[in-house]
This record gives C-alpha cells, sequence and structure tokens, in this order.
C-alpha cells in the first residue's frame, strides 16, 4: 500500500486503501475513520514512507506511535542473544523506559561522546 501527500491537501494523507482506491483522511490519530474518496490528479502526488501515516489507523501505516523526536527514519536490526536482550530489557525497566528508547538513548550518548573525542582541526594561524 504506498502513501502520499499533496501540496493542494495540506493536513492531509493520501493512500491507497484494502482494493487500491486512493482516499485521503486527516493527519491526525484515528483520521482514517474519517476518510473520504480522493478525486484529484494522481501526478502531483508525493509519494513517502507508509510508516509515516502510523498512528492514523490506516492499515499500510504499521502499529504502535509515530516517533516523538525527529523526521521518520528507517528501522535498525541488531541481532542479539537472549541473554544481552535480557540484560538490556532489564537496565531498560529499571529505568521506566522502553527497549527501544533505552536503546536510543545509549546508542545517542555513545556517538555523541565518540564525536566529542575526536581531534578537532586545527586553525590556520598567520604566517
Amino acid at each position: 500500500m504506498k502513501l502520499y501527500r499533496s501540496p493542494d491537501l495540506p493536513g492531509r494523507w493520501i493512500g491507497e486503501d484494502q482494493d487500491g482506491a486512493l482516499v485521503h483522511w486527516p493527519i491526525e490519530p484515528g483520521g482514517w475513520n474519517r476518510r473520504t474518496p480522493y478525486t484529484g490528479g494522481k501526478r502531483q502526488l508525493e509519494e513517502v514512507l507508509p510508516a509515516q501515516a502510523r498512528g492514523t489507523g490506516w492499515p499500510g501505516g504499521g502499529v504502535g506511535r509515530r516517533p516523538l523526536r525527529g523526521a521518520m527514519s528507517k528501522p535498525i536490526t541488531i541481532r542479539a542473544t537472549d541473554t544481552e536482550r535480557e540484560s538490556w530489557q532489564y537496565a531498560a525497566d529499571k529505568r521506566a523506559r522502553t527497549l527501544s528508547d533505552w536503546c536510543r538513548d545509549i546508542l545517542n550518548a555513545a556517538a555523541a561522546a565518540e564525536a566529542a573525542s575526536e581531534p578537532r582541526p586545527r586553525s590556520k594561524g598567520k604566517s
């Protein structure tokens, strides 16, 4: 199922329903319940990632809540042993965080520390 947006319909998603017909609905939680047929042209539509409509009820948008910060990105997958996952889950639970949020926090902190440890380029002085 494909998802689109249009400058002619700000604040609304345009996407395919289960039968392949184009419909549009409000960009808000549960907006899919107020969908209506899309009768405009398809040429001016911009295709976007289906996950952006997550939370609106659109069947092509996946499940779960939308990210709280930043733009939507592609998910990453990390292979882990059961023991590793259990220890990560324990650490997340201890801080009252979801495992996903805990991982994101730890990875962002590690990336910031790595960036801070890089030597800064020296400025060229006048000779």
